[in-house]
């Protein structure tokens, strides 16, 4: 009966979890830091740098990255410099021929920080 009781238990509380945590691969970071590159191919991606110095960089997936694609200029239409906090999740990593080819570590929301 306790064995019971304990799966019924486990098996509410993975009902209730959202779908995008079901998802999820690793749990979501946070890292604060200066933007630093933006690049476009297939993907975008945004390299951001920690207050060490370290890069990271990931898939530009957050509103912020729209306003970086249609950035003019070596300082990236004003952001490059800019203190951000970021949260990073994944993101689908896709060809130019829309398919998917992976996952990877992706920007889900940028926050600029004064």
């Amino acid at each position: 009966m306790k064995t019971f009781a304990f799966i019924l238990l486990l098996s509410v509380c993975f009902l209730s979890l959202p779908a995008e945590a079901l998802n999820r691969r690793h749990p979501l970071k946070v890292i604060k830091g200066t933007i630093s590159q933006f690049e476009s191919a297939d993907n975008f991606y945004l390299t951001i740098l920690d207050k060490k110095g370290k890069p990271h960089t990931a898939l530009c997936n957050a509103d912020l990255c729209e306003k970086l694609m249609m950035a003019t200029g070596n300082n990236l239409g004003g952001y490059k410099g800019k203190k951000v906090r970021v949260i990073v999740g994944t993101g689908n990593q896709i060809d130019g021929s829309g398919r998917v080819m992976g996952t990877m570590d992706a920007f889900v929301k940028i926050q600029l920080i004064k």
